[in-house]
């Protein structure tokens, strides 16, 4: 996923020791919009029905929030 988030040097201090060979963006100008698949976080993420954290934190393709619905999926159709 080329330039669709923020490189954390430069936002920091304006300045990238890979300049144009930074695979993230260096400003708005040069973000690119994500792709998503449609069901993108439509499920909940394993790591976290099984009580942990998840490595993958935002960049995680499923659901961190558990809803009611996902306890008991018969009585939410």
């Amino acid at each position: 996923m080329y330039k669709t988030e923020l490189c954390n040097k430069w936002e920091e201090s304006g300045a990238c020791l890979y300049a144009d060979q930074c695979q993230f963006a260096h400003g708005i100008a040069e973000l690119r919009p994500i792709i998503r698949h449609p069901r993108y976080k439509t499920q909940v993420c394993r790591m976290v029905i099984g009580g942990g954290l998840c490595p993958y934190s935002y960049r995680c393709h499923f659901r961190h929030s558990i809803t009611p619905a996902d306890y008991f999926p018969l009585l939410h159709p």
